[in-house]
């Protein structure tokens, strides 16, 4: 609930219901270094993007929902469609670390500073997340999605041009880290 309370300092509105659920098109997703958006009021959201592997193994990496907040206060779906988001290249299967996924660290940073930080003991479970997206989806088929975010750190929602995002596994000893940049197109009419 922290973060709705961020975004409504922004301007936008409380969702119906935490969690929310929002669609993208599978295309918006990509493990890019580079992210273009359309003005200077987007940002990103430290998360982890879950999916199925070709067995049909749960599969999680660090993610970046990262959003158009101008937008968000006028339609969260359409921000949310606006911006691709980015996943890290590299996944765990969730079967790996299941029994210490409470544990999982997640960091992220923005230019630099320390913006998000916590374990995914504070987000809901996978099977959770599926199930919930399950009865939500607009289509039948493969369901892949993002976890939701943490609170940040400090004053509030940031807009940054460097982004860096960590997935830190401290039983197994590893960690999945990935950044992005942010180029600006003009917002022209």
């Amino acid at each position: 609930m922290a973060h709705v309370e961020e975004l409504r300092k922004i301007g936008v509105p409380a969702p119906e219901r935490v969690p929310s659920m929002y669609w993208v098109e599978p295309d918006r997703v990509k493990s890019d270094s580079l992210l273009w958006v359309v003005g200077e009021s987007s940002s990103g959201e430290g998360e982890v993007f879950l999916a199925r592997d070709e067995k049909g193994n749960q599969c999680v990496t660090v993610a970046s929902d990262h959003t158009d907040r101008a937008l968000e206060t006028v339609s969260v779906a359409k921000a949310k469609q606006i911006c691709s988001k980015i996943v890290a290249p590299v996944f765990w299967r969730v079967d790996e670390i299941r029994e210490h996924w409470d544990s999982i660290e997640l960091k992220t940073w923005a230019d630099g500073k320390l913006y998000q930080e916590g374990t995914l003991g504070r987000m809901l479970p996978p099977e959770k997340l599926f199930e919930l997206a399950r009865e939500d989806s607009p289509a039948p088929g493969r369901i892949s999605l993002f976890s939701g975010t943490l609170a940040v750190l400090g004053e509030g929602i940031v807009y940054a041009s460097d982004w860096a995002l960590s997935l830190r596994d401290p039983v197994l000893g590893r960690e999945i880290r990935h950044e992005y940049t942010v180029r600006i197109l003009p917002d022209r009419n």
